[in-house]
Order: C-alpha cells, then sequence, then structure tokens
C-alpha cells in the first residue's frame, strides 16, 4: 500500500505542476498494481483530454463511470469529451442525463446545446440554451449561444434580443458585436449593423470578419439592394446622415442616380 500511495502522491503532484506526460506514467503504475481505481482512471481520461487525445480520454472516463455509475463529474467529462470527439448523440444523451439526475451541473445544458446545434437540430439547441440561463441567469453563455442558433436560421430578432441583453452588461466582447451586427443585417437595419461592425474594428482593428462587411456595404451593389436602408429612424443622427452620404455616393458609382439622389436628399434636408 505505501508504494501505491507514493505513486498517487507523485503523480497528483505532477498534474498540478502540469508536467502531463510524466503525470500519465505515474498513474499508469498504479493501474497496474490496482486496475479499478476509480479515482485513477477519472485523472488519466483528465489528462489524456488535456493532451487533446479524446480516444484515450473517453476510454479512462467510460472506464471510471464504468466503476462507479453514478460518478456525477466523469459523466460529465465523458460528454464534453464525446463532443470534443464528435460522438453527439452519444454525448447529447449523457447530458440529458446529468440534468435530470444533477441539476446543479447546470453547464450540462450548454454543452447539449451546442451538440444539438453541431447536429443541425437548432429548436433543441434553443431550448438546451434557455434551460441554462433559466438555471444560471447571470450567464451570458446561454444568451450568446442562443443568438448563434437563432441567427444560423434567420430568426434574427431574438437573436439581436440575446444579443443586445449581453451589450447591455458589456459593449466590449467582440464577438457579441460581430453577431448583432450580422443579426442587424438580417433585419435590415443597416446603420445599427454598421455601429456593430465599427464597435468590433475598435476593439480589434484587425477582424476580417467587420472590415469585410462594412467594404461590401460601402461598396457592393448587391449588398446595397440586400440590405437597403428601409428602417432609418425619423430622428437621423450625424452618424446616419453620413451614411446616407457614404450609401449614395456608392448608388452615384454605380450609376444608379436615382437612388443615390434619395440618399443625397436626405442629408440635404438635415
Amino acid at each position: 500500500m505505501g508504494n501505491k500511495e507514493q505513486l498517487l502522491s507523485k503523480a497528483d503532484k505532477l498534474k498540478m505542476h502540469g508536467e502531463l506526460r510524466k503525470a500519465i506514467t505515474e498513474y499508469q503504475k498504479i493501474m497496474e498494481i490496482e486496475p479499478d481505481n476509480v479515482y485513477v482512471s477519472y485523472c488519466l481520461g483528465e489528462l489524456y483530454y488535456m493532451l487533446g487525445d479524446m480516444k484515450d480520454s473517453i476510454k479512462y472516463y467510460e472506464k471510471a463511470v464504468k466503476l462507479e455509475p453514478e460518478y456525477s463529474l466523469a459523466l460529465y467529462r465523458l460528454g464534453i469529451s464525446y463532443y470534443r470527439a464528435t460522438k453527439f448523440s452519444k454525448a447529447i444523451k449523457l447530458f440529458i442525463r446529468i440534468t435530470k439526475e444533477e441539476p446543479d451541473l447546470y453547464m450540462a445544458y450548454y454543452w447539449m446545446g451546442l451538440c444539438y446545434y453541431h447536429r443541425g437540430n437548432i429548436s433543441k439547441s434553443v431550448e438546451a440554451f434557455k434551460n441554462l440561463h433559466e438555471k444560471s441567469s447571470k450567464s451570458t453563455l446561454g444568451f450568446y449561444q442562443m443568438s448563434i442558433s437563432m441567427e444560423s436560421t434567420g430568426r434574427f430578432k431574438e437573436a439581436v434580443q440575446c444579443l443586445e441583453k449581453i451589450v447591455s452588461e458589456d459593449q466590449n466582447i467582440i464577438s457579441v458585436q460581430y453577431h448583432l451586427g450580422v443579426s442587424y443585417l438580417g433585419l435590415k437595419e443597416v446603420v445599427k449593423a454598421v455601429k456593430c461592425f465599427r464597435k468590433v474594428l475598435e476593439l480589434n482593428p484587425e477582424h476580417k470578419g467587420a472590415q469585410e462587411k462594412l467594404i461590401e456595404l460601402h461598396t457592393d451593389q448587391e449588398m446595397l439592394y440586400k440590405y437597403g436602408v428601409t428602417s432609418h429612424k425619423e430622428d437621423y443622427s450625424h452618424e446616419e446622415l453620413t451614411m446616407n452620404f457614404h450609401i449614395g455616393q456608392a448608388y452615384k458609382g454605380f450609376g444608379m442616380i436615382q437612388n443615390a439622389f434619395s440618399y443625397f436628399k436626405k442629408k440635404e434636408e438635415k
């Protein structure tokens, strides 16, 4: 027993200090002495996961769960490993089980939502993210992932509502601002979309997605038709007037004089 305890102490210290492969070697030595050690099986699953080896991670998490079926944390980690290995059906079954048996592990809804999303079941994905938010109302993950699912199926208004809730608390999350811009484009609210993309570039001037969206909006004829400014407010801001002018310039450049005139006139009237 002394030898096993020494090996375990050494393995735990190596794991704590990030020496993952050395820790695996020590844990494997313990497995030779005690093949049915649940804790060591769990630790090996965790270490292989950290190394990106999903095959062995699944192998040892499955062993831990087989030895102790109610080991909720091992079940949860196994589900994430299934997700990483794109075994979405297996992962979903585990996460459903976890949400029934261990309600405190509410992040299982997050991974469940991702699995449904990658399987193309958007309604189930949205449902899972809603459940996550209900369990943890302060978490932005539920709102964010829910909005991505909605955006992917053209539910732009709902996506905007989710993303705006996040922005109301933190305006400096680049991915949120970008997807908010994309959703506003889906609603043909160009001015709001432009503001979002400009905010993205303010936070990260090298963001290719935001750069491309702004270039397309200013210069691409098809984009102008598709996202024509049809939902401006009555009281144009200075920035909106500037946008009208630039859109007018773009129409003019394409020889679309009547369209250009309408936008220049809006600026002139103000």
